[in-house]
């Protein structure tokens, strides 16, 4: 059996701080991550920045990560056009969350559940 870990302190532990940290701090903490050993980081979302704004700069914090052999950094996606643009930005790996319940899908997605496994789906393929 095997583990996998994924740091996810960039992308969740940022995105919903009352103050916009600066990208060089995310950066480097995406480095820090990186110089520690682990080889998978969610380090953005490329969410709506009116939604978002802490994540405004996910192609900004990719684009200054220094890319190292067997790591993969990847960014979180709610639809077709954060996956463009995810792409754009050149992750490794796509991260598409589908929540349970109704009212936390609307709450957080401004979906409801069916639609957001119909999103998933067009992302996935």
């Amino acid at each position: 059996m095997s583990v996998g870990i994924v740091e996810e302190s960039p992308r969740d532990g940022l995105q919903d701080e009352s103050t916009i940290v600066p990208t060089e701090v995310k950066v480097a903490l995406i480095e820090q991550a990186l110089d520690a050993g682990l080889t998978r980081v969610e380090a953005v979302s490329f969410a709506r920045p009116d939604r978002v704004p802490t994540m405004a700069d996910a192609e900004t914090v990719l684009a200054g990560v220094g890319r190292r052999p067997g790591v993969r950094l990847s960014g979180l996606v709610l639809n077709e056009k954060g996956l463009e643009r995810a792409l754009a930005a050149g992750v490794d790996e796509i991260n598409v969350v589908v929540l349970v319940t109704e009212t936390f899908s609307r709450r957080n997605q401004g979906l409801g559940v069916d639609e957001a496994l119909s999103m998933w789906a067009r992302v996935a393929a």
